[in-house]
């Protein structure tokens, strides 16, 4: 079966840790589901970050700013 129509699945292997130790056991962040884009390779990642950069820019202007610049993009 090809990635094309296998759906969301566990393709890496990864461990994320939050460098402000709130992924920790008993922690606000502990269990957390992330999803990883390529931004290198993938075409349908920079389309994903411009979106989330476009959500989250009211509660997060800097955050939206820095997305859109590392897509190349101005705010």
């Amino acid at each position: 079966m090809g990635d094309k129509s296998r759906g969301l699945y566990g393709k890496f292997h990864i461990h994320i840790e939050r460098t402000d130790g709130k992924s920790a056991p008993g922690e606000k962040h502990h269990g957390c589901d992330y999803f990883v884009l390529d931004l290198t390779c993938d075409p349908h990642a920079a389309p994903a970050l411009r979106a989330y950069a476009d959500s989250c820019e009211a509660d997060y202007p800097q955050l939206a700013a820095d997305l859109r610049a590392k897509l190349g993009q101005s705010s």
